[in-house]
């Protein structure tokens, strides 16, 4: 097992290599015109937890389950204030409609943290403040159904998915890891009350502990510091990948997310067309992983609470669009730069598309190949 390890690790140490941990660059002699911004919500209570956890009650989360805390809020308003310094030439100090346009999946949490969000990144002045004692001021926050978002929720019913997947858990790797991992497994069963046999129970385990380090460490049960966290955090990124682990659940996980970006770039380039040329994502960890994943550059790490991945398309002096990507994780002002493997550092915006066109599919034609039984 310590060999497979070996291998997986090498094998992710090399993907950094090329992908990530390269720090922010800029060119401020090129003119930004379009920026999008996804980010994962801010902290918050959980929403399931293992049979053996005395803390999974309502009394210790009056909040409810699944719901932002406090401290989850207090993130989301500094990310948009931490926006507003970053964009505070691109982006207005007063807020306009026809300046940003906010989209979140159709969750409390998610829906509050554009809201807590949007509160540090527009904090009304002059004549917007409408009422002194309250510095806030309503932004509008779109949404759609969750089982009608495939762009951000990404769970649209779609029996092809399904199918891919079902058959992608069952291959020979994912059944080889439930061997290699049985005895850990069965460690964390004897602990949590679950029956684990899968990476999925993994991820939910790595989200309560997640959790309870951010609202309240006293909740971490006294067998947390003494699990092995190299595996646990590893199996909890595999189970992220799983859902795009091939390039069709790639298209067919992420496609509708890459047209929206696309679309949404494409019509603030078109000079015959008015569009926001800020557009803010509201979304999950499993948002964040799926993209990253389907770009080739998720690093098995779960996305930290408010982490942000951020689109940048800039107009060089000759005329020409490139686009750059960044990621900031939470708790730190170091913005790494990330880049597509067959794309140098800004790349040529159609060059961008094109890599992605294999797996950038409109919802429509989506609907048509889920519906494809083979």
């Amino acid at each position: 097992m310590r060999a497979h390890l070996g291998v997986i690790f090498l094998i992710l140490g090399l993907h950094h290599s090329y992908g990530l941990l390269v720090k922010n660059l800029k060119d401020d002699t090129d003119e930004l015109v379009a920026v999008t911004v996804l980010y994962r919500d801010g902290a918050r209570s959980p929403s399931k937890s293992f049979p053996n956890d005395p803390y999974y009650d309502l009394s210790y989360f009056p909040m409810g389950f699944g719901q932002l805390t406090q401290y989850g809020r207090t993130q989301q308003y500094e990310l948009g204030q931490w926006l507003r310094s970053r964009y505070s030439t691109f982006l207005s100090e007063d807020y306009h409609v026809d300046d940003i346009y906010v989209r979140s999946t159709d969750t409390d949490r998610t829906l509050m943290s554009a809201l807590a969000n949007l509160a540090g990144l527009y904090p009304p002045k002059g004549d917007q403040l409408w009422n002194k004692d309250i510095l806030w001021q309503p932004i509008s926050v779109h949404t759609l159904p969750t089982n009608e978002d495939q762009v951000l929720y990404m769970e649209r019913p779609c029996p092809k998915f399904n199918r891919l997947y079902d058959e992608v858990t069952k291959n020979h790797f994912f059944q080889s890891m439930n061997e290699e991992f049985a005895d850990f497994y069965e460690q964390l069963s004897n602990l949590t009350g679950w029956n684990i046999t899968d990476v999925s129970y993994i991820y939910q385990l790595h989200q309560v502990l997640d959790i309870y380090a951010n609202y309240d460490k006293s909740y971490l049960p006294s067998w947390a510091s003494n699990l092995d966290q190299a595996k646990l955090d590893y199996l909890a990124g595999l189970s992220f990948i799983s859902w795009t682990f091939t390039d069709e659940l790639k298209r067919l996980g992420d496609g509708p997310f890459f047209d929206n970006l696309f679309s949404g770039f494409d019509k603030v380039l078109d000079e015959t067309q008015q569009a926001p040329n800020f557009l803010m994502l509201s979304g999950h960890e499993g948002t964040i992983g799926s993209v990253l994943n389907g770009m080739g550059l998720f690093d098995y790490k779960v996305p930290d609470f408010a982490s942000t991945l951020i689109w940048e398309v800039k107009k060089s002096s000759e005329g020409e669009h490139y686009v750059n990507m960044f990621y900031k994780r939470h708790g730190t002002e170091v913005v790494d730069q990330l880049k597509l493997f067959e794309c140098d550092y800004n790349c040529k915006y159609e060059t961008f598309k094109s890599i992605l066109n294999p797996i950038t599919v409109d919802l429509a034609t989506w609907d048509k190949e889920c519906a494809e039984t083979d």
